[in-house]
């Protein structure tokens, strides 16, 4: 299941330029990021259960300097970060997932809100734990000028969920979120993702 949002009741606007810019950056995105690699399979997946998200920077349409992508990188990333660690990680069994939205814009908070179970774990919040096997995002920034005006994150983010019955579960959410600035804050306002739930398998047993 995929589904890309609009900013819509709650968000804020700069005016028309900005508007122009995001909707242009959406087609940009689109090409550019349909050609990339769904399983970039160069690097090694980290270890579980200790593990922070990868950030790195790719293509993207204009130029950074380096002290303001680094800053750029840093603030993407951590409402990224917050978004993995509210929406998956933490204490389980568990009930509240929808924190995972904070950084989300009104409309695409609304939207997120009913696509729970696509972009949290949700469907686990009776899981024993859910640990991270691999979280991995690649960014392209917008550029208008000097300014930094809007981001596409491609996520590659999976998991294990260790359910009651001793069952694990690996599945994963993979897609875009796009974010803008606006004021020196980010926000997703879209995205589109996919996710992938495997069967689950049984805990071994010693005979």
């Amino acid at each position: 299941m995929a589904r890309m949002t609009r900013p819509r009741g709650g968000h804020r606007s700069s005016g028309t330029r900005r508007a122009v810019l995001l909707a242009a950056a959406l087609l940009f995105w689109s090409a550019l990021l349909s050609s990339c690699s769904d399983d970039p399979s160069s690097e090694p997946p980290g270890t579980p259960g200790q593990m922070a998200l990868s950030v790195q920077t790719g293509r993207g349409a204009g130029s950074l300097s380096e002290g303001a992508q680094a800053d750029a990188e840093t603030e993407v990333g951590d409402v990224l970060s917050h978004f993995v660690v509210a929406g998956f990680l933490g204490d389980y069994p568990r009930e509240n997932f929808v924190d995972a939205f904070d950084a989300f814009t009104g409309g695409a908070a609304a939207s997120a809100a009913g696509d729970l179970d696509l972009l949290t774990a949700n469907r686990y919040r009776d899981a024993s734990s859910v640990r991270p096997t691999r979280l991995d995002a690649r960014l392209s920034f917008l550029v208008d000028g000097k300014d930094v005006v809007g981001a596409s994150a491609r996520v590659d983010l999976r998991f294990e969920a260790d359910l009651p019955g001793g069952d694990t579960v690996p599945f994963t959410l993979k897609g875009r979120l796009l974010l803008e600035e606006d004021e020196g804050t980010w926000s997703v306002f879209g995205y589109d993702v996919a996710r992938d739930d495997a069967a689950p398998v049984g805990a071994e047993v010693t005979p």
